[in-house]
Parts: C-alpha cells; structure tokens; sequence
C-alpha cells in the first residue's frame, strides 16, 4: 500500500492567499477576462453599474431583513468551499453570521436572474404526481 497522503502544504495552498482565486492562480482567471473584454462603450459600463448597484442594494435589503427572521430553525445545512467560508467570516456586515450572508446573497440573486434560472427548473419526478384523489 502506498503512502497517497497530501502534504499539508498542498491542502492549504491558496487558503487566504490573494494570489488564488477560487483554487486558480489569479494570472490564470485574469488572463481570459482580459482576452475576451473589449474597451467597453460608455453605455455597457453604465448598465454594467446598474445591474451591479441593484444586485448589491437588493443584497443589503434582504441582509437588512433577514433580522426580523428570529425563527432559523427552517433552515438546512449546505456545505460551502473552504475559501468562501472563509471570505464569509472576513466579511462583517451587520453583525451577520455566514448563514444570513449567505442566504441573502442567494434570494439577491434570485431576484435578479429569475426568468433565467427558470428555464433550468426540474421537471418532478415523484410516484405522487401522477396519484388521483378517489
């Protein structure tokens, strides 16, 4: 049997590190962004600002919210990467724990990208579906 164990060096790598970026080096995930952008028209770069001021405003509506949610017992458990937790706790708005963070970024973007996500929907696929009340 062979010794397969990581070393720890190679576990923690990029952890709170700035030149990782969701487990790539930053040059790598420039590199593209940098390939594909064009000089933006005065236009692009306003709508650009718009969508983002209301993604970030409707973020802070619902983190704003989410105290007069005292009950949390609803909530389920999902796990996150390691560098997003991480970034999460760094982040104190609020006094918000990473739970209420978290869900706030995700009914933001909901509520901004709705009719896409739509057409992404399962189809039900449960015995109960087709169970005619008799």
């Amino acid at each position: 049997m062979t010794n397969d164990i990581p070393q720890i060096d190679d576990l923690t790598k990029g952890i709170n590190d700035s030149d990782f970026f969701l487990g790539k080096p930053k040059e790598d995930v420039e590199e593209p962004a940098q390939q594909m952008k064009t000089e933006p028209t005065l236009k692009e770069g306003e709508a650009e600002a718009e969508v983002t001021d209301k993604c970030w405003n409707v973020f802070m509506g619902f983190l704003e919210s989410s105290d007069e949610q005292k009950d949390k017992s609803d909530r389920l458990v999902c796990k996150l990467d390691r560098d997003l937790a991480d970034s999460l706790d760094d982040c104190n708005i609020h006094n918000r724990c990473r739970s209420d963070l978290v869900n706030a970024i995700v009914r933001s973007f909901f509520e901004n990208y709705l009719q896409q996500l739509a057409q992404y929907r399962r189809e039900k696929k449960s015995l109960f579906t087709n169970l005619k009340d008799e």
